[in-house]
Order: structure tokens, then C-alpha cells, then sequence
């Protein structure tokens, strides 16, 4: 993935260092999974940027809200403004997916869109 956000960026986002599957190897080729707790809701998310895959799962009470399992994510920004902490998922050129946004906080918010001019 290109942009990858910086390691800090990550942990600040998600208030916790990820669970890795090789500690030996860097983030940018690892499988990462972070969990954050926001209110009473619950945010799991697992990425691989070497594949460009995004899972994130939203559980609210512990009743399922959103369960998403993205490929072809080709960037990931970590976003800090207004208040407001967010992650950006992009994905492939010319693929008519338009930017992923998952707000963390202040409230989680999700949004989404596909673009009117496929290839």
C-alpha cells in the first residue's frame, strides 16, 4: 500500500499497538490487527498491505453493526483534523471505488461511495 501510514499514526488511531503475525517483520509487510473500544462500541481492524486488504468489523453492545472485507486497497492514510481521527482507504486506479472513510472519533462514521465513470 502506498501511502501506509507511519507506525505512531496507527497506534494513535487506534489507542493500541497491533497484534502482529511475525514481529520480525515490518508493518508494511505484516498481517496487523488493532481493536479499539469507543463507547460501547467495539472496532476490529486487521490489515495486509502486501495483499491490500482491509477487514474492519463495528460491534455495538456486542451486536454487529458493519462487517467489511475490502481488496484491492492500494493506500491507507491515518487523517488527524477538526477534532475528528479518521482512516482513509484507497484502492486501486480506474477500479470506480471512490475513498473509504472510517471516522474513529469524535463517534465512529462510515462513508462510502462508487464513482458514475467506470473504465
Amino acid at each position: 500500500m502506498n501511502p501506509f501510514p507511519e507506525q505512531h499514526e496507527l497506534i494513535s488511531l487506534f489507542e493500541s499497538e497491533p497484534v502482529l503475525t511475525d514481529a520480525k517483520v515490518p508493518w508494511s509487510h505484516n498481517h496487523l490487527r488493532f481493536t479499539r473500544t469507543i463507547g460501547d462500541s467495539t472496532v476490529e481492524c486487521a490489515i495486509e498491505p502486501g495483499y491490500e486488504t482491509l477487514r474492519f468489523h463495528w460491534l455495538q453492545r456486542g451486536v454487529e453493526v458493519m462487517n467489511l472485507d475490502l481488496h484491492w486497497v492500494s493506500g491507507l492514510r491515518a487523517e488527524r483534523e477538526r477534532g475528528r481521527e479518521a482512516m482513509i482507504a484507497h484502492f486501486r486506479k480506474h477500479s470506480g471505488i471512490m475513498p473509504l472513510h472510517i471516522q474513529l472519533a469524535p463517534s465512529i462514521h462510515v462513508s462510502w461511495s462508487t464513482s458514475s465513470e467506470l473504465p
